[in-house]
């Protein structure tokens, strides 16, 4: 893996093996590191450093590899590990364990000089620019570190392991010893360095076993999340037919009586049934929407979108649903201009947004409308309605939640809708907003990127002809 190189490392002493723990941190946070992975990275050098020392002695290269990973390569160049062979030793085993787990990916080899050669490799997590700026950020602080004594390096080194312990290891019952003997070493730096190190030690595999506890239980969430995806799928498939069953039914009814004659209040009857079986297969679709939106398999065909076209098919779909007093406005989207996406879950958004804006206005208006801003365009969706209070809004993009109104014994929702929504508006790249004030009305603002999503937005992407 070749990469822009930042800097070299020679491992000889265990004082180097603090070097490679300063320079992993220092240069992963300048590359954009959240404080906890520029600790997993240094952790990581390290362990595996150490063990480099101790088999005769190495290098340490660190690199960036456009256009969002860090990879740290060393090797060993020791007497002590013969050329053409690997260290086999379960302190060596060990520190491979603990970097693989902290680390995205290690990968260790002969190198073409036949010395052992260990590979790390950690995501940035975002596309990164090698800008003047950022190595400027880089060079300040690896002169900062250049300039330090090896005093002050070491007083350094005992403040990060303080605030390691501090973060990771606040719960346990040995804490305030650990503290008291990290004072201890800040008063005898020179003096206690041996002893420094094997509290180092600890730490690192203290460090090691809370990050596979805490992937431990990411695991445990993303199969929860999973089986109600599931159960929802399940459930909402197993409703359907027989719902289709009982709307095939009425419509017979309906249309003939199936044969025999029916009075009002029978007609009347069946209607009723036939509006429950409508509302119960809308709220199987609007769940089976959600399972895939949740599962990031919403299947979008990107391809050039019309606004103006979209504006079209809306306004007649809308319209029937206004009450009288209200108008629909629709704004020539003209000026935004064509973007790439996918025009039916676009669809699906704004029609949802449209008809819950009719079901809560009483009179006025509603508004659409479109224009561009940057990369992107901001599709508004206006109303003169209820509006919602603050606490509603803080709730209203969560599942099964609906506003209580003065209209909501009239009107019928599920509370399944503004979530799909959201999760759409995200699958495509953009983010689904809201601004409310109560009985003034709502806007609702979908954001999306003129370019179309990128490839890890969360949805199945599919490109299609425009």
């Amino acid at each position: 893996m070749s990469g822009e190189t930042i800097l070299r490392v020679h491992l000889e002493a265990e004082s180097d093996v603090f070097a490679a723990r300063r320079v992993g941190r220092d240069c992963s946070a300048a590359l954009g590191l959240d404080r906890l992975d520029a600790v997993r990275v240094a952790t990581a050098l390290s362990e595996v450093s150490r063990e480099v020392v101790l088999a005769g002695g190495g290098d340490l290269t660190f690199s960036f590899v456009p256009p969002d990973t860090i990879s740290v390569v060393l090797v060993v160049s020791g007497a002590a590990v013969a050329s053409g062979s690997l260290p086999r030793s379960a302190s060596w085993e060990a520190g491979l364990e603990a970097a693989n787990r902290l680390m995205d990916q290690v990968d260790v080899a002969l190198g073409p000089d036949g010395r052992p050669t260990v590979t790390l490799s950690k995501r940035l997590g975002s596309r990164v620019e090698m800008t003047a700026d950022r190595r400027a950020e880089l060079n300040r602080r690896l002169q900062h570190h250049a300039a330090r004594t090896p005093g002050e390096e070491l007083r350094e080194q005992n403040r990060e392991l303080i605030a390691a312990l501090e973060e990771v290891r606040r719960q346990k019952a040995d804490l305030e010893v650990a503290n008291a003997e990290l004072e201890e070493t800040n008063r005898g730096v020179m003096a206690l360095y041996d002893e420094l190190s094997t509290e180092l030690e600890r730490t690192n595999k203290g460090v090691v076993a809370l990050y596979a506890e805490i992937d431990d239980k990411n695991r445990q969430l993303r199969e929860a999340s999973e089986a109600k995806s599931r159960f929802l799928r399940s459930i909402s498939h197993e409703l359907r037919t027989p719902g289709n069953s009982i709307l095939g039914l009425t419509r017979l009814l309906l249309d003939d009586g199936g044969g025999y004659p029916l009075d009002t209040e029978q007609q009347e009857q069946i209607g009723y049934i036939r509006t429950s079986a409508e509302d119960l297969l809308r709220l199987v679709n609007e769940l089976l929407d959600l399972a895939k939106a949740e599962s990031g398999h919403l299947d979008a065909t990107l391809r050039d979108v019309s606004l103006q076209q979209l504006f079209e098919e809306l306004r007649g779909t809308i319209e029937p649903l206004l009450r009288p007093a209200v108008a629909l406005v629709a704004d020539d989207p003209g000026a935004a201009g064509r973007l790439r996406s996918d025009p039916e879950l676009i669809r699906h958004v704004l029609r949802n947004l449209l008809s819950n804006a009719a079901k809560f206005t009483e009179a006025g208006e509603i508004g659409l409308s479109a224009h561009r801003d940057g990369d992107r365009v901001l599709v508004e969706v206006r109303d003169t309605g209820l509006g919602m209070s603050p606490e509603d809004q803080v709730h209203v993009f969560e599942e099964f939640y609906q506003v209580r109104t003065p209209l909501h014994a009239t009107v019928r929702g599920t509370g399944l809708g503004l979530p799909f929504a959201q999760r759409v508006a995200r699958a495509l790249g953009g983010e689904l907003t809201l601004r409310s004030e109560q009985d003034v009305g709502s806007v609702f603002t979908l954001s999306l990127p003129v370019a179309g999503p990128a490839p890890d937005a969360g949805a199945a992407v599919e490109a299609g002809e425009g």
